[in-house]
């Protein structure tokens, strides 16, 4: 028998070869690893191909794992020396005795063959073992390396004697034996450090056998691997060899070489290159090590450490496994495995646990573009359509998932949250924004990452990201079970992602907006648009609309620009509707807790029942304190300035995009001008609704929590989107979101909590579009919202009109806003008219309502306090129900009351013809009558009440500003007659009563006061005047009569359904409030209206009779009375 040496370019199999039984067998110490994995080798000499598929399959992939030192290989085989013989071998002719296969599949070295470099390992020779059998005996190890000259003789005896240069073998040895921890020395098994060495007992006893010293070189360095590793003990093989590859590594990055061949380096460049491939092996066949097969990853542990760790994974060894992917797909999917583990094992964790490993692995990997697509293969990527498991089950949903806002979390932040004072939530809340901003920026890197490594991954990503939104519809359903949906850490997490990849299009001056496509939505749009309530389409429409096909490709721009409004409304926007109504439910909590606390006497002389109310007063305030906690979380989210700019910036850009949509010009380049075309485009009828109801919600929010944070362009285009859509309102079908419109820039007119004033009132008097529109928009809603079409329209339009009346105040002292109401008094005369009449219906019904409920306040007050006691629990509870709910009558009412005659003061001020044309001059004259009786007559008794202040109500403020609207229009006549034909109201002695008012508090003015006494007297000579006329007119035929206010008829009209003659002036004003026939509710419009006239013939002529006859009795009269004088 005698040995020969199998040379791979992977690796080096030592084998022996026994010409009586014709077989090739392994070397012992490889055999010996072997065992362990069943890979027992047996060549035959005669018969190559006898090897098993399993081992053929394995000696493939490990050819595959080493392909790189084929590269370094040489086309001639080297020559090796072997010198104990002193002579020169060719490895070649060692194999001739090989089967021709194996000769052909085998190249002839494994190492450069330039001059100096290493060589494989010395040729095998065989020896008598005893009993034990036969063993291979390693000849003296054979080199390439030239012959190196002899030492030079030393220098004179002077000077000092120069240290011999190290030799190579010397340096292979030292080398390898530091790199890889391992001694061929079985009394050095620690390194001079004190750290411990692996001891390899079976290659020793092959180098002796073979009559060589202990020395490691690159030719056994194989062997040595497999025995180390395979000898670890408990030790998985990774555990050994991370630490040699960072060592290799360091000395590789730092050698410097002494020429471009230098045999140093190419020593530790092979050192290399086996310790990845044995990394390699210990991931994809830990097997040949001795290790049973197991469900875990093997790698998983290794990547979750820091790159820096001796056994972390570094980028450089990453980058090595990457080269193996082509080659061997189970490197791979060996990646991939431990991906998707780290993510079932970070999907039961919160940012409590120690989560930062699994970002920072996950962040690592991704970095390499091939190991990010490869990620995105996965069958877990996005494996699910369940809404409520989607962030557990996918392969990212776990690193999504965490967040502050997961339940246990915000109590770890705000533990006893009803305990702690303003200073300590205020830091929690920093704290808690940092660690979102520091995960915020880890997943948005990962994410950059997978849509930048290739296409396919891109697409994939998009499609997890469009997945997780159309299963989270219901998020933004009236009530939420919080187990149908994904959870609010997660969503809100996609959202400041997909806000982040927008940043890189979203330039200041919208050059890339052009890139928004609208075909976007005809080729099948990964957000699901067409459930989605439309801004001004039926169901119907819209799927006709979205049934419409589009050949090409959208940009990734349109792409990601319609996920993130869909992101914003399913993700933040929820968020900042769920911190709105926690806040309203905390306040019913307290209130509930409260008076369960004032009931705890019932219980106090029943211990078990006390304890019963006890233990549920406990849950009941637990409950109450994580809701607290909660919000506290949201809070600390919400107001992060960094996130809401960035948010806030990409709102803006959809409002571009709007604007230059229905504008059809090329908005921002081209000038925005009003009306729009009467008709919207389909597009943006069958957008949803939530492309309007995210940048209302965004802005809203901000308006309250954040004004600090709008800069003036931004304000532009707000201010420029809320007027469009106030003036054509025909665009937007839901009266809520014109309502929201509203409500920005009334919430823009708030003083700063600084004191500054708010953040766009400079805008609204400075903006050349705003002074030239938004009057007129806020003015036309203010019509429109009397019928809204919803069941809570008549409460609705008042806070509609109060925030409109606030936003009027604001712009008032422009005169070009006063200009603009005087123009559209003169040049749109119905409208105004209209604009009037339901301000005037507005102050009538508040003041009403607000008299009342202080009538009901003081009769209840005064009934509590004189017979409460007496009064059994039942009844008095019911008393102060009824208190309570008059009270919360009084303090809305009279909010509204303040600002209608407030309004209705400026407005008659600078527009008194306005307001005394003939439709609503009686009308204005009647509500101030009525309302000054009520506040100076016999009933202002009843106003009365504890506390006014409490309501907002001043009486004497109140009325000082109504009488401002009657000094505002005492120049014109036909008010002074309104005023004295008002039989209900009218009463000189309010008017004198007033004027004592007036002087005893000092409310008015001398020159006030006089005119208010001229004002008396003009209404009392023209009372005088028109009880003449009636006198003198006597009984008045019934067909004459207005058969509604039953009036004498001065302009009779026919009603073109009903067939009733009415006044012209009556019907106007009954149409200012209903567009129906008052007879017969059928539509009306007073351009349908015919004139009566023939009844106004007859009407004029007997008012022309009546007044003959009345000249003729004066005549007579005063002919009698000559007669009598003379007589």
């Amino acid at each position: 028998m005698r040995a020969v040496k199998l040379i791979t370019p992977h690796v080096r199999f030592l084998i022996y070869y026994d010409s009586r039984e014709g077989i090739f067998t392994l070397h012992p110490s490889i055999l010996k690893s072997f065992i362990h994995s069943s890979a027992v080798l047996k060549l035959s000499h005669k018969m190559a191909d006898t090897l098993s598929e399993a081992d053929k399959i394995r000696n493939k992939r490990l050819a595959k794992l080493s392909s790189q030192a084929t590269s370094q290989s040489s086309s001639q085989p080297p020559l090796t020396s072997d010198p104990t013989r002193g002579q020169t071998v060719n490895p070649s002719t060692q194999l001739n005795s090989l089967s021709p296969q194996l000769e052909s599949s085998q190249p002839a070295g494994n190492v450069s063959s330039a001059p100096g470099s290493l060589q494989p390992s010395p040729p095998l020779e065989l020896q008598q073992s005893g009993p034990q059998g036969k063993r291979a005996r390693i000849s003296p190890p054979s080199t390439d390396v030239p012959p190196r000259p002899q030492s030079t003789p030393s220098l004179p005896p002077k000077r000092p004697t120069v240290k011999p240069e190290e030799t190579l073998e010397s340096f292979e040895d030292r080398t390898l034996g530091a790199l890889f921890k391992i001694s061929l020395r079985e009394d050095r098994q620690q390194d001079i450090h004190g750290q411990p060495l692996v001891y390899l007992p079976g290659i020793k006893d092959d180098l002796k056998e073979q009559e060589q010293g202990p020395r490691i070189e690159v030719g056994i360095l194989d062997q040595a691997l497999l025995e180390a590793v395979s000898n670890l003990g408990h030790q998985k093989p990774l555990d050994y060899l991370l630490p040699c590859w960072k060592r290799v590594q360091r000395l590789c990055k730092g050698f410097r070489k002494s020429r471009e061949d230098d045999p140093k380096f190419t020593i530790v460049r092979e050192a290399r290159r086996l310790c990845v491939s044995y990394c390699i092996f210990a991931i994809t066949l830990p097997d040949i090590f001795g290790l049973e097969p197991s469900d875990r990853s093997l790698l998983k542990p290794y990547l979750l450490l820091d790159a820096e760790d001796d056994s972390g994974i570094d980028f450089d060894l990453l980058s090595e496994f990457v080269k193996r992917f082509d080659e061997d797909q189970a490197v791979k999917l060996a990646f991939i495995a431990a991906v998707e583990e780290m993510s079932g094992d970070l999907a039961t964790m919160t940012i409590n646990d120690d989560y930062k490993p699994y970002v920072s692995a996950l962040r690592n990997l991704v970095h390499h573009a091939a190991i990010a697509s490869a990620l995105t293969e996965s069958d877990r990527f996005n494996a699910s359509q369940m809404p409520a498991i989607f962030e557990q089950v996918t392969l990212l949903g776990p690193w999504f998932h965490l967040s502050p806002l997961q339940a246990n979390v915000t109590t770890t932040y705000f533990s006893s949250p009803k305990t702690r004072d303003q200073a300590f939530i205020l830091n929690s809340q920093r704290s808690l924004r940092m660690t979102q901003q520091m995960l915020s920026s880890d997943l948005l890197d990962v994410i950059n990452h997978l849509i930048r490594a290739s296409k396919d991954a891109r697409e994939k990503v998009l499609d997890w990201f469009a997945t997780a939104l159309n299963i989270n519809h219901k998020r933004r359903a009236m009530q939420v079970d919080s187990k149908t949906v994904s959870s609010d850490g997660f969503m809100f997490n996609l959202t400041t992602c997909l806000d982040q990849l927008c940043e890189p299009f979203m330039d200041a001056a919208f050059t890339k907006i052009d890139k928004i496509d609208l075909n976007y939505l005809h080729r099948n749009p990964r957000v699901d648009l067409r459930d989605e309530t439309k801004i001004n389409a039926d169901q119907q429409a819209s799927d006709e609309f979205y049934s419409k096909t589009v050949d090409g490709t959208s940009h990734f721009i349109s792409e990601i620009f319609f996920l993130t409004v869909a992101a914003h409304h399913y993700g933040s926007e929820s968020l900042t509707s769920k911190l709105e109504q926690l806040e309203k439910d905390l306040r019913h909590m307290e209130s509930t807790i409260n008076k369960f606390e004032l009931e705890r006497h019932k219980w106090a002389q029943n211990p078990i029942q006390l304890r019963t109310f006890e233990e549920a007063l406990k849950k009941y305030k637990d409950k109450y304190d994580l809701g607290l906690s909660l919000k506290y979380s949201l809070q600390g989210v919400l107001f992060d300035e960094t996130w809401q700019t960035r948010s806030m910036q990409f709102m803006r850009y959809v409002i571009v995009w709007l604007l230059k949509l229905v504008s059809g010009v090329n908005f921002p380049r081209e000038k925005l001008k009003l009306p729009l075309p009467e008709d919207p485009s389909d597009v943006f009828r069958c957008l949803p609704e939530y492309f309007l109801d995210d940048i209302i919600s965004n802005f809203k929010f901000i308006m309250w929590c954040m004004p600090q944070i709008i800069t003036a362009t931004q304000g532009d285009e707000l201010v420029m989107l809320c007027a469009t859509f106030l003036e054509s309102t025909q665009y937007i079908k839901n009266p809520y979101l014109k309502a929201g419109l509203v409500s920005i820039l009334f919430r823009g007119t708030w003083p700063r909590p600084s004191g500054g004033r708010g953040v766009l009132v400079d805008l609204l008097n400075s903006m050349p579009f705003a002074t030239e529109y938004l009057l007129h928009a806020l003015m036309r809603f203010y019509i429109e919202a009397e019928f809204t079409g919803t069941h809570t329209q008549f409460f609705d339009k008042f806070n509609i009109r109060y925030e409109i009346f606030q936003i009027i105040k604001c712009v008032w002292p422009n005169l070009t806003y006063r200009s603009q109401l005087s123009d559209q008094a003169q040049q749109n005369l119905d409208f105004f008219v209209r604009f009037v009449n339901l301000l005037l219906n507005d102050v009538t019904f508040v003041l009403d309502e607000s008299f009342t409920a202080f009538i009901t306040i003081h009769d209840t007050q005064v009934e509590l306090s004189q017979g409460g006691n007496s009064m059994d629990t039942t009844e008095r509870q019911e008393k102060e129900e009824q208190l309570t709910a008059a009270q919360n009558r009084a303090k809305s009412y009279m909010q509204l009351t303040n600002e209608t005659v407030a309004m209705l003061k400026l407005f008659t001020e600078a527009l008194a013809d306005s307001f005394t044309m003939p439709e609503i001059v009686q009308r204005l004259a009647d509500m101030l009558d009525y309302n000054l009786d009520a506040m100076v007559g016999p009933k202002s008794s009843n106003l009365r009440v504890d506390n006014l202040q409490e309501y907002g109500f001043s009486p004497r403020t109140l009325l000082s500003e109504i009488v401002d609207v009657y000094l505002n229009l005492m120049e014109k006549e036909n008010f002074i007659f309104g005023v004295a034909r008002d039989g209900r109201s009218y009463k000189p002695k309010n008017f004198e009563k007033a004027a004592e008012i007036l002087r005893k508090w000092g409310l008015k003015s001398q020159e006030e006061l006089q005119r208010w006494d001229e004002l008396q007297k003009k209404v009392k000579a023209a009372k005088e005047m028109d009880d003449q006329a009636e006198e003198d007119l006597g009984d008045i035929p019934d067909e004459f009569l207005d058969p509604l206010i039953y009036t004498l008829m001065e302009d009779p009209i026919i009603l073109p359904s009903s067939k009733v003659t009415i006044d012209r002036a009556t019907i106007r004003s009954h149409l200012l409030s209903d567009p129906n026939d008052p007879f017969n509710r059928a539509p009306l419009k007073i351009e349908d209206v015919k004139p009566d006239t023939e009844l106004k013939a007859k009407i004029e002529a007997f008012k022309s009779e009546r007044k003959a006859v009345k000249r003729q009795a004066l005549l007579q009269g005063a002919a009698e009375n000559m007669d009598l004088s003379s007589g």
